[in-house]
């Protein structure tokens, strides 16, 4: 201190000078070292929720935590990567083995570094750059099923698997959910189902894809029917898809039947996972908000649903916006066309009523 008085040296306190200790010994932490000691542990196994991850999900983890330490910085200091070198890195999607599992491990970097630069480990992060574009897959293209065409597949579906269909298309279920789903799981009463079970990779039950999927979903009157006659007879665990004995179905049997009738409607494009996009369009169409789509779809990642609701209400969706404001606000004057196929339709859907009319009758007076 008289030294520091004295124009010497500078004082500093002891605090101080372990604060200037510690930031001297961070420097000297290598990349790969703090991403194995302290982050890692914790991201392999648990979600940010705290919950431990599927087993599915820890797999995919190592994998993308497997192609970051093969990046060239790997054993840099953690201090001293730039974002030079991880758009060099970025560069080269071969690295990875294709453009998902790229951006992946490219939101693992930026998550250590988030970690880090919260703890005071690195001033700033130097992921600024935005996540790598991912084309969209192939499935994510295939157009979703019209109502004709579900009436078709669930016609020649096997009796005792053939709900599924109105499951997934109406209920928004994936397939490990569908054949997970147990007689205790429907409330008659309330009209509720819920869906808390998926399946793991030897046909068990295990927790859903997401905490946002384990939900009670609101079933309409006719599948609640349905529903209530595929569980008559059961006991309480047994499951309410089956095999035609009775027995536990896995999801690539049930997939088969699916892909069976899916050729008698016409759709050998579509999969069981494509339900899940035509309940999103059946939704966007009856008017759900993004927030009615987030919600219906359970989607842990907003941006699933956000995609899916854009899709859903593409160009044609917004060509009907566009003609309904026009109507409210020029006003329209019907053309012969449009009424002669207004006139047409409404016949049509007067014989489609006379005809359950007729049905109904007939099956009351037996």
């Amino acid at each position: 201190m008289e030294a520091d008085k004295a124009g010497i040296t500078k004082w500093t306190s002891p605090a101080e000078r372990k604060r200037q200790e510690t930031a001297i010994e961070r420097r000297r932490v290598l990349f790969c070292d703090y991403v194995t000691d302290e982050f890692a542990p914790t991201w392999l196994n648990y979600a940010t929720d705290g919950s431990e991850l599927a087993a599915g999900s820890k797999r995919k983890h190592r994998e993308y935590l497997a192609h970051l330490s093969h990046a060239f910085f790997w054993k840099y200091p953690l201090t001293g990567i730039t974002t030079e070198d991880i758009n060099r890195w970025l560069s080269d999607i071969d690295n990875f083995g294709g453009a998902t599992p790229r951006k992946k491990t490219f939101q693992l970097l930026k998550s250590i570094y988030a970690k880090a630069v919260a703890e005071g480990a690195v001033e700033k992060s130097p992921v600024t750059m935005k996540a790598p574009a991912v084309p969209k897959s192939r499935q994510a293209q295939i157009p979703p099923a019209t109502a004709e065409e579900l009436q078709i597949i669930y016609a020649n579906m096997p009796s005792t698997t053939r709900i599924s269909v109105w499951l997934g298309a109406i209920l928004d279920l994936r397939i490990g959910e569908v054949v997970s789903l147990q007689v205790q799981d429907w409330n008659s009463k309330t009209q509720t189902l819920r869906v808390c079970h998926s399946t793991d990779e030897n046909g068990g039950l295990k927790t859903t894809k997401t905490a946002a999927s384990n939900t009670t979903q609101p079933v309409p009157p006719q599948l609640g029917k349905l529903i209530s006659e595929a569980c008559e007879g059961k006991r309480p665990t047994d499951f309410i898809v089956t095999c035609s004995d009775g027995t536990h179905i896995t999801p690539n049997r049930l997939r088969d039947h699916f892909n069976d009738a899916k050729i008698k409607a016409g759709r050998p494009d579509l999969h069981f996972h494509t339900l899940r996009a035509t309940s999103i369009t059946a939704a966007v169409a009856t008017g759900a908000s993004l927030k009615d789509t987030m919600a219906w779809g359970r989607h842990a990642d907003a941006q699933t649903s956000i995609e899916r609701y854009q899709r859903a209400s593409g160009s044609e969706r917004m060509r009907e916006i566009a003609n309904g404001i026009e109507d409210t606000l020029m006003g329209h004057d019907p053309t012969v066309d449009e009424l002669e196929a207004e006139i047409a339709a409404t016949k049509k859907r007067l014989a489609d009523l006379e005809s359950q009319l007729d049905a109904l009758l007939r099956h009351q007076n037996r």
